[in-house]
């Protein structure tokens, strides 16, 4: 229950951190570590061109698709058998809890839904 509320405040404080340092960075007038942001970007400006410019040979590029295709294929089938886990448990405990609930302790049951459903008593 808690666990969506933990995922939101540390994506929160992640989000406000980032917008700490780009304030800090403005202030300063330099970036941090800027030798290395500067090469990282030119790195992944050569990789982007490389691969829509057609840099990489076409059979490396098969590859990378055929095995990006079978770690997704791989990475669904994973969720989908957690999920089936976890569903499988909480069905029969849902089921166990509708099946014994207490019947003795029901409000008594009006005469306006007597007359709806001619089953209740």
């Amino acid at each position: 229950m808690f666990a969506p509320l933990v995922l939101i405040l540390i994506a929160l404080c992640a989000i406000g951190g980032v917008f700490t340092v780009r304030r800090v960075e403005l202030v300063r007038g330099t970036r941090f570590f800027e030798p290395v942001r500067a090469s990282f970007d030119s790195w992944a400006t050569d990789l982007w061109s490389a691969l829509v410019l057609g840099g990489i040979p076409v059979s490396w590029r098969s590859y990378v698709r055929a095995v990006a295709h079978d770690l997704t294929h791989l990475l669904v089938r994973v969720a989908v058998e957690v999920i089936r886990a976890i569903e499988r448990p909480l069905a029969r405990l849902s089921y166990k809890m509708r099946v014994s609930a207490p019947k003795s302790g029901m409000a008594p049951v009006s005469e306006f839904l007597k007359t709806l459903t001619p089953d209740k008593k």
